[in-house]
């Protein structure tokens, strides 16, 4: 081991840990009575299949490597030793019978000793050397928690002590210098304050990682929750990063916004030891985006050092260290060019295997937001994905243990109190990413807010505390000298921009915009322009003004063709969802204010062409948390405001629709996707209150109401994404109601979500109550099934595909005669139900085939008979008598279950209907079982 680089150490400690593996388990096999003659056999061509006589140490451990020898505690070594024992059983079998008990004592005896000695070995050999000790899962994890200091303590240990040539030594100072810097730009913080630096505020994060492949779903939720938790994140990359597979593919990170990603590249850097590690950090929103990956490599060099440096000249000087890259915001790449990069990921991969092949071996480490990691193809092999967990309550408390012994004594020179744990936990949303905690702390400092009305706030009253402090701030700094009304005047602007940018991601279904987009946005709905610049500064646009002020709202760039591409996105979500209801429920407030003043002698209509615009894109159900806010911020309307409303949703459809702000079109639609965004957003507005609307109150002149609200419905479904239809049907209730003798409905707003009833076969069948026949319906059950065959319906796919053999099996009797077993409704004579032949023909079948008891039983048969007999008109004998026969032959295999009272009523509405004088020996079979025991003739 001496003398050797930090990639040739690891292949060696791999070679020896195989030799362990193989040890074990022959001197398991030694102790075996009597004792096998294995002078013969080879060893390795045992364990691998090849035969190595005559090779060299090195070819052998080549070919250990390559085997399926299990890596370290693999737990599935002992099934390895099984294999051997079944390789061994034939070797020895070709030569003779086993003597007695031996087949057994391979099996069953020699795999488990051969745990035992292995483990032995194991802990030898981890002893000696550290990262096996890591391999394993056996080293010493009181490490400390914060900034990855273990890792960088441990890597020391370790290290070979080779002196550095003066280019490592470079990039390695630059790197470190940043663990003294603070956390936070100076600018962002308010006067009094001091910030931690990142070597004392960076807290090592929980993580889920996994061996990942071209199929899996890494953005999904539900592909983490069944990968357990790891507390220790460093003693996780310690492992990786002296281990083989660190060549093989890229390690992917992966967080939420703000959830510490580019710090953990920061602290990585500066904490990898120099003497055993090449570390060159790439922040990829600062490279050129159209150029490989090489060219990517040698411009963050360059911008580091200063040197043009080519990358083969850098790794051939480093004398063995082990290059790590670190590429910083892979999303910030896809998200600020809007270029494909779905090989970005196979790309890194072909760098390594070339790398490798040269001699040259790479880890490489990518970070990107989980959101967008299916925006790249994942390599077939070699990849491991890890995903960094929000902070839990004790990795919260350990942040602000850091954040209170720093800031307490300037706290207390202004009679102020550290931050309590407490009062933090109350906000889990933003406790969770350290990058929000810190926004919660600041808050905080200014005069204790967070402390002082933590038990009052809720998330919508911390939003807007949070975001209205921050802008006040911001005003305060470029116009100290406003009074309280122009102070209160300037900071409602500061907000509206943040709306208008909140909207701007929201109404292109996206979490992020453009700067050239949200420059556009503002232009068209607040009539913002650049600002002159200064001398030969570049001015700022409208976009860059409003974003750089507030450190929540996230800037992704990146460099294409020589330009700068900025975007930019909240760093929780749930910020721009709180501004854009906040927008809403504001000019909701400035309509009523107006329609309040507006008489008839004045006419003066109030404008909403502004709201329409904001409304007419995308249904505000897309996020549930928008409206989730929007009931609380908006508790009553006025009857005008009611009105306008009302009228909005009415004419939302007319050919000559104005949509407010004619230059304002963040996205291409077409006129039916901006009449439904308009028409369901403007209802569920109407409807959050608390208020509740009929069909013939939002239709006043139509025909049939409820035709209407089912035009407006298909037209919601065909131009809504999934997820915002679904969302709007979960939050809009609704009731199917009689109006008189008129089907209507009753439309009402419930965000918890609901359950639909039972349906109402009088309702269905348009059948008013009181009426005690409803029959046949004038669609029959084939003109149905096309309709929804045609449309591709899924939901009725599935309905139809659930039931296709029982339709079958009722609608079509031998002779073909159409028997309309689904849409037959018969009204029940017990509780004037109205029930279709389907359903209770299933109803009894089920009952039957369940075992119910004798009065369940009687009663559903009661049922299907009374659906068959009024859902015809009399004189349709042949086909009721179709139905009535699929009933007997049920009652022939349920008659010892039903009294003979009952089955003597069925007996008799049979006669009368000429079922049993049909000639045929089924129904006299089957009237024979169901009847036989009767006193009848």
């Amino acid at each position: 081991m001496r003398g050797l680089g930090r990639f040739d150490r690891t292949q060696r400690l791999t070679a020896a840990h195989q030799i362990i593996v193989l040890t074990g388990y022959f001197e398991a096999l030694s102790g075996v009575e009597p004792p096998i003659d294995l002078r013969e056999l080879r060893l390795v061509q045992l364990a691998t299949g090849q035969d190595v006589s005559g090779e060299r140490l090195r070819a052998l451990a080549s070919i250990l490597n390559d085997s399926d020898v299990p890596e370290v505690s693999d737990p599935k070594l002992e099934e390895f030793y099984a294999s051997l024992s079944e390789r061994l059983i034939g070797y020895l079998e070709a030569r003779g019978p086993l003597g007695v008990g031996v087949r057994e004592t391979l099996q069953q005896r020699i795999p488990v000793a051969a745990v035992r000695q292995y483990e032995q070995h194991l802990r030898q050999l981890a002893g000696q050397f550290p990262e096996v000790a890591f391999w394993a899962g056996r080293h010493d994890n009181r490490t400390t928690q914060m900034g990855l200091a273990g890792l960088q303590e441990t890597l020391d240990h370790i290290a070979s002590g080779r002196a550095p040539d003066e280019r490592r030594q470079a990039l390695a100072r630059r790197y470190r210098r940043i663990l003294d810097r603070p956390v936070l730009a100076a600018g962002d913080v308010p006067e009094g304050l001091a910030l931690p630096s990142l070597a004392e505020a960076y807290v090592n994060p929980a993580y889920r990682s996994y061996s990942v492949g071209p199929s899996d779903r890494i953005d999904d939720e539900s592909f983490w929750n069944p990968i357990p938790v790891g507390e220790d994140l460093q003693s996780f990359l310690i492992s990786y990063l002296t281990s083989l597979r660190v060549a093989e593919g890229p390690l992917i990170v992966l967080g939420q916004p703000g959830s510490g990603k580019s710090l953990l590249t920061q602290v990585l850097a500066a904490r990898l030891p120099v003497t055993d590690f090449l570390a060159v950090r790439v922040v990829l929103r600062e490279v050129p985006a159209d150029t490989d990956l090489q060219s990517q490599i040698e411009f963050a060099i360059r911008d580091a050092t200063g040197d043009h440096l080519t990358w083969p000249a850098l790794a051939r000087a480093s004398s063995g260290a082990m290059p790590v890259l670190l590429l910083d915001g892979f999303d910030e790449l896809l998200q600020a060019t809007g270029v494909g990069q779905t090989d970005y990921l196979e790309q890194i991969a072909r760098f390594q295997e070339r790398e490798a092949d040269q001699g040259r071996p790479v880890a490489v480490i990518i970070t990107s937001r989980t959101a967008v990691a299916d925006r790249a193809r994942i390599p077939r092999s070699g990849a491991v994905a890890v995903r960094l967990e929000p902070f839990d309550e004790a990795r919260v408390d350990r942040w602000l243990t850091v954040w209170n012994a720093v800031n307490t004594p300037h706290l207390a020179a202004r009679g102020l109190r550290p931050l309590p744990l407490d009062a933090v936990l109350k906000q889990p949303a933003c406790a969770e990413q350290p990058l929000l905690l810190l926004m919660l702390a600041l808050y905080d400092a200014a005069d204790n807010a967070l402390q002082r009305h933590s038990e009052a706030l809720d998330e919508a009253d911390l939003y807007e505390r949070i975001i209205m402090a921050f802008a006040e701030r911001e005003v305060r700094k470029s116009h100290p000298e406003l009074n309280p009304a122009e102070l209160g005047a300037a900071v409602e602007e500061e907000l509206l921009c943040l709306s208008v940018a909140a909207f701007a991601m929201f109404n292109r279904g996206r979490q992020w915009a453009s700067e050239e987009e949200l420059t556009a946005d503002l232009a068209a709905l607040l009539e913002m322009s650049a600002p002159h610049a200064a001398g030969f500064a570049k001015a700022s646009s409208p976009a860059q003004t409003v974003i750089s002020r507030f450190f929540f709202i996230h800037q992704a760039q990146a460099v294409r063709a020589d330009l700068r591409l900025t975007t930019c996105e909240f760093l929780h979500a749930t910020f721009g969802e709180f501004l854009i209801a906040r927008l809403i429920a504001r000019e909701l407030a400035d309509l009523a204010a107006v329609l309040s003043v507006s008489t008839s002698r004045t006419r003066r209509p109030a404008d909403d062409g502004f709201l329409r615009a904001l409304l007419s894109f995308a249904p505000l159900t897309l996020r549930g948390k928008v409206v989730e806010f929007l009931t609380g911020l908006i508790t009553a309307h006025s009857p005008q405001l009611c009105e306008l409303l009302l009228d909005g949703f009415r004419t939302a459809h007319d050919a000559q629709r104005d949509w407010g702000q004619e230059n304002y079109e963040p996205v291409r639609l077409g006129a039916p996707a901006r009449c439904a965004a308009l028409s369901a957003n403007l209802l569920l507005l109407l409807l959050l209150p608390g208020s509740r609307l009929t069909a013939r109150a939002l239709f006043p002149d139509a025909t049939f109401p409820v035709e209407d609200w089912r035009r407006h419905t298909l037209l919601w479904r065909t131009q809504f994404k999934t997820e915002g239809w679904r969302n709007l049907v979960a939050t809009l209730r609704l009731d199917r109601i009689w109006n008189g003798d008129e089907r209507d409905i009753l439309i009402s707003s419930c965000p918890g979500g609901w359950d639909p009833p039972p349906l109402d076969g009088r309702w269905l069948s348009n059948t008013p109550p009181g009426a005690t026949y409803i029959g046949w319906r004038r669609m029959s059950t084939r003109e149905l099934r096309r309709e929804s065959y045609f449309a591709c319906d899924l939901g009725q796919d599935y309905a139809w595909h659930g039931i296709e053999p029982l339709i079958i099996n009722l609608d079509r009797d031998p002779d073909d005669a159409v028997n309309e077993g689904l849409t037959e409704f018969g009204v029940l004579s017990t509780n004037s139900i109205a029930l279709s032949v389907a359903h209770t023909m299933i109803h009894m079948w089920l009952k039957s085939g369940e075992g119910a008891n004798p009065d369940e039983l009687q009663r559903a048969y009661r049922e299907c008979v009374e659906a068959i007999e009024r859902g015809r008109q009399q004189e349709a004998t042949r086909s009721r008598n179709t139905h009535y026969s699929r009933v007997l032959r049920q009652l022939a295999a349920d008659a010892d279950r039903l009294p003979k009272s009952f089955r003597a009523e069925l007996l008799e509405i049979f006669r009368r209907s000429g079922l049993l004088d049909v000639s045929s020996p089924h129904i006299e079979a089957w009237a024979a079982h169901a009847f036989g025991d009767l006193d009848q003739d």
